[in-house]
């Protein structure tokens, strides 16, 4: 979730790496991140192409809506500033992922009516090629209506590890969205594990390879706070689901921007 942390210098990118190229540093060795930044704001074009022209053919990035959206307008009249993240998003062409609605944990069932309202908006979007998937962080929010209203638009629903909010696995689109999240400053460094959750990535990866035939791709993501330091985290649930792990990436050969 998020690849511009500074506690990865050493650990993860070489020492004396400049910030500018941690993306593509990254994209050495995992080749999907979530966006965290997109969160607080639509970013410039110029940096969407950067992005994009850092990271190779096969890279994907998942960017969040911006919470003037999802928590400030409540979905309320968003077209004209969701039209406009989607488009600016759209940039990375074939490299962007599903899209990442997270709600606070105040919006309940008593707005569910707004989510209603909300997403016949993705089908009118120009931009077919538009994938999203949506975060829940109030139990009210657990239904069979809900599943039903997120299949009827191809949306994901997030399968997450979250403090607060059971552990559950319903398919709503073609593809799943799984995020490991840790309690927000559980850890005062991220610059290696400090705690260990093997049962919960095992049945994670278990649910997610006993499914494998119902879907096409699965998006997963961990924060620092999950463990403590997530390329580590992201490495080993690799290694449960059988997937090749890529060292650390080296230091880079010249400029990369």
């Amino acid at each position: 979730m998020g690849w511009g942390y500074a506690d990865w210098s050493g650990p993860f990118y070489p020492t004396g790496a400049a910030s500018k190229e941690y993306i593509a540093l990254y994209a050495k060795t995992f080749d999907t991140v979530e966006i965290d930044s997109t969160f607080y704001g639509t970013p410039r074009e110029p940096q969407v192409k950067a992005w994009a022209k850092a990271t190779p053919p096969n890279f994907i990035f998942c960017p969040k809506v911006p919470r003037a959206i999802t928590h400030e307008m409540r979905l309320i009249d968003v077209q004209k500033p969701f039209a406009e993240f989607v488009r600016v998003m759209g940039l990375l062409g074939a490299k962007r992922g599903p899209m990442l609605l997270q709600f606070p944990p105040d919006f309940t069932r008593d707005e569910l009516d707004n989510l209603r309202s909300f997403l016949p908006l993705l089908r009118q979007l120009s931009d077919s090629a538009a994938r999203f998937a949506i975060e829940f962080r109030h139990r009210s929010l657990i239904g069979q209506d809900v599943t039903e209203l997120l299949t009827e638009y191809n949306v994901a629903l997030v399968a997450a590890d979250y403090v607060g909010m059971p552990r559950r696995f319903e398919l709503t689109s073609d593809y799943v969205y799984l995020r490991l999240i840790g309690r927000h400053g559980a850890y005062p460094k991220h610059d290696t594990t400090y705690g260990e959750r093997p049962d919960e990535m095992k049945r994670w990866a278990e649910i997610l390879t006993e499914n494998t035939a119902r879907y096409t791709h699965a998006y997963v993501f961990a924060n620092n706070d999950y463990e403590g330091y997530s390329p580590a985290t992201c490495n080993k649930f690799k290694e449960l689901l059988g997937l090749p792990v890529n060292a650390n990436p080296p230091a880079a050969q010249g400029a990369l921007f």
